[in-house]
Parts: C-alpha cells; structure tokens; sequence
C-alpha cells in the first residue's frame, strides 16, 4: 500500500485496542477522536491482554475480516491503516489456546519454561506464525508491526539469560563442535573476567534465532503483498541486547523491496502515569536516545506515547504535551499514540487532550522544521553494538545511569554524537587503539576501572591521575568540593553522601603532577580516603569519578559535574542549567543557529532561570516558540559568567512553566 505519509514531520499514529474495534459504538468514537485529533494514520492492534496469545487459524480469519471493514473506514477518512501484531513470542506466562501448546516454550538458564512464550526456533511455531502474518498481509496495510515482545530476555517465570531449551542448546554445540550443558552454558557465561570468545557465540546464536524468524516474517507478509512493509518495537537496549539482537543485522531482515526502510518505535520502560513525571525523562535517556545511536541502517524511526494500562485519565493532558515534545525535540516528531480507554471508550474525559493534541500538532511542526539539518549536542555513555562481550550480563550493569544522572542536573544528552564520551567498566575493551583514541579526542569522563584498562593498554599515560585498585578504608561520611572557582555558598560545605550516593570503593584515585582534583572524599574522622572527582588535559583531557553513576540530584553535584564537563570539553560544551534542578536541556546547532528545548519536571515554578553558555558566544537574537506555532522574542538577558562564556538568563513567559517546555532559537 503506497502512503503520502511520510511527507509530513510530524506524524500522529493513533493505536487503539482490539476489544474498541470489536464494538461498533465504541469504534465510530474512536474514528471520530482520531478526526479531531489530526491522526495521520491509525495502528490497530490484532490482540489483547485476555485473550490467548496464539489463537487457532479460525479466530484469526474472523479477526482479518473484522479489520478489513475497520480499515475500509481509516482509508475512506483519509488516514493510513497499519497493523500491530501484539503477540509474537508472547510478553508473559499465560495459558495456551485449545490445541496450541504443542509449541518448544523459551527456558532460562535454570530450566524454567515461560508457558505461553514460544521458542524462535521452533519449526512448528515459525509456519505457524508465517501463516498468520500471510493472513493479515490480506488486509493491504501500509506496515505490520511486530510488537514489544521481539526478544528473548525478561521473560515472566524466568531468572537468567534465555533461551536454554534443546534447540537452542544444539545450535550452540553445532557452532562450538561440541554439547554442552545448560549449567555449563550458564557458568561459563557468568565467569569472571568475561570469557569474551565464549558469549560472542553464545549471544550470536541467540541473535541468529530472532533475525531468522524476523526474515520469514517479512517473507510470508512480502509473498502475499509486496506492498506492505514492517515494523517492530524494542525497549530499553538490555531487552534485546540480552537476546543477542544487533539492530544492525535485525532491521535489513524486515526491509522489503517495495518498503526499504522498516519502522522501529522506540518505547516501554514505564513512563505511563502521572505519578513520576522523571520516569518520561528517563525512558527518552535510556531508551529513545541510545537506540538510534545503536543502528545505521536504513530505518523509519518513530516514538511511543503511552498511558498504560489503556485508560484515559491515568495521565494528564500536560504531561502528555510534555512527554510529546520532548520525544519529538529529541529524534524527530513521528508519534504513535496508545493513549486511547480500549475497554470503555472514555477517550477524553477532561476535555483537555483533544484541543492539546490539535494545538501540538502546529506547534510540533515548527520544532520539527527548526531542528531540520542541524545537530544535536552533548554527553553520553557509547553504545556499542556488542556490550554482551564485556559487561555483567544483568539489566543494571546495561542501563546507562550516567546519562540519567547528567539528564536530571541539566546537562544535555546526545548519544549519536556525544562529546564528551562517558566510560565505565570493561566497555574500552569492545574498541581498537584507533577508535578509543579518536574517542578520547572528545574529551571523557571515566570510572577507575576504565582508567587502568587504558593505562594497561599504553593509550594512558603520565601521573596526573593516580588510580589504584584498592577498597575504600572506612565508610564515606562526607565529600567537599575543593576546586579553586567553587562559588561562596560551597565552598567549605560537605555535599550529601551516606545513605544517598554510590560510589565505585574498589578504587581510589588522586591528583598527582599536572592534575586538578575538583572533590575528596573523607571518613567520620575527616580522614582523607579518595579524591572524588580528578581532572588532567594530557595526554587527553580526562576526568575520573569515583561516583557509580546512580541518579544523585542535588545543587553541589549539579555545580561539580558541570565543571567537570566544561573542562573536559575545553568550555567547547553548549549548555548546562544552573541552580533548578529537573530542569532538561536538548540542544541542536548548525553555523550560526541553534535550537534549545528546555523541559521542566518539577511541580514548582520560577521567576527566572539561568543558563551556563561556555565558550564565547555574541547572540544577536533569541527567538522563543510561542504557543500558537509563532515565533517571538523571548524575554531574556545575557551576562558574562564567571568560569567562562555568558549566562543566558530567562524571565517571566520565557521561563517553562511545572510539567511543561519552550523552545528558543539562538542566532549568533
């Protein structure tokens, strides 16, 4: 099916549930909010949570034929009909259909078998699978979508690593020459130092399982129309990269002739309700940043919005705008919308999201057109393709705490062209002297591990940062900000420690000649038991932390890691919030032109903000977005700051209200 759909730059892709199509009343007010709302095309799904996850062939040609008359309607109302198929490998135990559970189920590392959740490589489960796809590729759809559950890890009734079923495990012995058992597999997996031979087969073997299935997939849906393409959807990186999936190999698999460039959504990770306006922040830090960092093929990226589990109300109008437009000012404004009451039909019970999602939309295209051809800016962890090969094979050593801990003190991300990079662990392993050099070239922030790997290795040398592999002697009870710039209201004081902040005690480290320690660490006795954070431009400029990562938000650390950035970037950085923590900066640029998206988190408002500019910049103009998609002056001053560059300060409108954003476009 040809589509005009990608012409627009923002895209509103509506996602309502099987069980609304199914009702007649519910369906035709459904179409009608999807007309007022300005949807550009609709997503049904094909499937819902109480349903068994693999029905019969029956059930399946009821279903097409309900959705060819539901899709009939989408297309005469002028929008684009796409299909999500919402059960693939299955997101949990349940039980099976009648007859449907001949199927080799996944098994983790301990035995366990998810019941309900098939094996890839199941001969019996893939025709079945190819024929239901075949079926629904009738329908002449623009796209099929595989749905979340495209993975082997996470499973509901597993604890490790999956899958360690009999076909899985003989793939493996025909890659390795030789059986072995699944506790041998779940051993040699865990040991430390990682046995890097070992899980690159392991993890390949598993990849190879997903991307088969997802080639057949595209072939049963190509063979019956060519020209339906297909999409799918991953959460946060662990999620397939623990299955082995290198999006890289897995996306060309789902490209069809006629539709080159497969969709991938971006979603998940819990940002659903109201509750914890954070959570939006950090699924975009932790997923819909680094997935496009992870994949250079030819794709069609798109972001999830979602309120689960299905019920309107659960979250605001506002915070729906908020999450909206940072989605968009972050990758691009391509929206698919599971914000739908998929029981009741309640789709709108304020009154609020419908004339939000109109007003949106005119403005999300102006964002959309400012940021076209320019570049985004600012710090983040790599995100190499392999991770598996090094790391500890678990969710929180994957997970890039770093990136949400610069997010939540007002420092930009950019994990597709970061500078500087962040490096923790064993991950300068997964890079040749070449690439880690030219990587260091950006300036860097690293633990101590890190550090010494790159010393073993003779990237790192000289003694301005002294890093020994040691414990910690006594407990942290206190660390002080000793930098020579620190302002008034610091200087002296002890930042917050015991009970709220983690760091890396296997190592110490220290400033020695040509070093700049900016923090210590001391004991309840004030002894001295690290420095806390040490900085040195040679050989590259460098800083070592012995903080873990783990979110910390507070002004002291707000102030340091800020100093820490701009010296590790020679003051080249573009912009840092001071002062107001949950305050979110994204940051676009290209010649004499540059977009700031500013998002606020917090529930408290202010009359002004100020923002560290670093570098010397002579702005002759600052225009904001205002809410009508019109461009104005904002109201603003500019000083000169006193580490360097100028401080942009925002007043009165200019300043983004509680659970809300504004734009600005700077003109040197």
């Amino acid at each position: 099916m040809h589509t005009d759909l990608e012409k627009n730059t923002v895209q509103y892709i509506l996602r309502p549930g099987l069980p609304v199509l199914e009702d007649e009343a519910l369906w035709q007010e459904t179409l009608k909010f999807a007309k007022d709302t300005q949807m550009d095309a609709i997503l049904a799904f094909n499937g819902h949570g109480e349903m068994p996850p693999h029905p019969n062939e029956d059930y399946i040609r009821k279903n097409v034929d309900l959705l060819a008359k539901r899709f009939a309607e989408i297309r005469a109302l002028g929008m684009t009909p796409m299909l999500n198929y919402f059960v693939t490998l299955g997101h949990g135990e349940a039980k099976p259909a009648a007859g449907m559970d001949h199927f080799q189920w996944i098994v983790d590392g301990h035995g366990n078998q998810s019941i309900g959740c098939p094996c890839p490589l199941d001969e019996s489960f893939q025709d079945y699978m190819c024929k239901a796809f075949g079926l629904y590729a009738q329908l002449d759809v623009e796209s099929i979508w595989i749905d979340d559950d495209f993975r082997l890890f996470a499973r509901e009734g597993t604890d490790t690593l999956q899958c360690f079923c009999k076909l899985h495990l003989g793939r493996f012995a025909d890659k390795l020459g030789r059986y072995y058992e699944r506790d041998e597999v779940m051993e040699r997996l865990m040991q430390k130092p990682a046995d890097r031979a070992f899980r690159k087969a392991w993890f390949a073997v598993q990849g190879q399982s997903m991307r088969e299935l997802a080639r057949k997939l595209r072939d049963a849906v190509e063979e019956v129309n060519a020209n339906t393409g297909m999409g799918v959807m991953f959460c946060a990186p662990y999620s397939f990269v623990l299955s082995g999936i290198d999006l890289n190999e897995v996306m060309p698999a789902l490209s069809t002739s006629n539709s080159p460039r497969p969709w991938l959504r971006t979603g998940g990770n819990g940002a659903y309700r109201d509750e914890r306006p954070l959570d939006i922040l950090h699924k975009i830090v932790t997923v819909a940043d680094p997935i496009p960092a992870m994949v250079d093929k030819p794709i069609r990226l798109c972001c999830e919005i979602e309120n689960y589990p299905f019920a309107t109300g659960i979250k605001s109008a506002r915070v729906l705008a908020l999450e909206m437009y940072l989605n968009t000012i972050s990758t691009n404004g391509w929206l698919t919308l599971s914000i739908l009451d998929n029981l009741f039909g309640i789709h709108d019970p304020s009154g609020n999201v419908v004339p939000m999602l109109n007003k949106m939309k005119a403005y999300l295209v102006q964002v959309a057109a400012v940021m076209e051809g320019k570049a985004r800016r600012g710090a983040s962890l790599p995100f190499p393709a392999h991770p598996t090969e090094v790391s500890d094979l678990t969710e929180d050593a994957l997970s890039p705490h770093w990136n949400v801990t610069l997010a939540r003190l007002g420092i930009p991300q950019a994990p597709t062209a970061a500078s500087p990079i962040l490096f923790t662990g064993r991950t300068t392993e997964l890079y040749n002297d070449e690439e880690i050099k030219a990587l260091l070239q950006r300036g860097s922030m690293m633990d101590p591990e890190s550090y010494l790997l790159l010393q073993e290795r003779g990237i790192l040398t000289g003694e301005a940062i002294l890093v020994k592999a040691e414990p910690f002697h006594s407990k942290v009870q206190s660390e002080r900000v000793n930098a020579g710039n620190a302002p008034e209201w610091l200087k002296g004081k002890s930042l917050l420690t015991r009970w709220h902040i983690d760091y890396n005690t296997q190592h110490t480290i220290q400033a020695g000649t040509g070093g700049e320690a900016l923090s210590a660490l001391y004991d309840t006795q004030g002894n001295w038991i690290s420095d806390g954070v040490v900085f040195s431009q040679s050989p590259y400029s460098i800083a070592v932390v012995t903080h873990n990562g783990k979110p910390m938000k507070e002004s002291g650390r707000q102030w340091l890691f800020s100093q820490l950035i701009n010296r590790i970037t020679n003051s080249t950085f573009p912009v840092m919030v001071e002062g107001i923590l949950e305050l979110y900066p994204v940051w676009w640029e290209k010649g004499k032109e540059s977009v700031l998206g500013l998002c606020n988190f917090g529930i408290e408002e202010f009359p002004e903000v100020s923002l560290w500019l670093p570098g010397m910049r002579e702005y002759v103009s600052i225009e904001q977005l205002g809410s009508d998609g019109i461009w104005k002056m904002a109201d603003y001053r500019i000083s000169e700051h006193p580490d360097g560059g100028i401080r942009l300060t925002l007043h009165g409108d200019s300043v983004p209200k509680h659970l809300s954003f504004e734009t600005f476009l700077l003109k040197l």
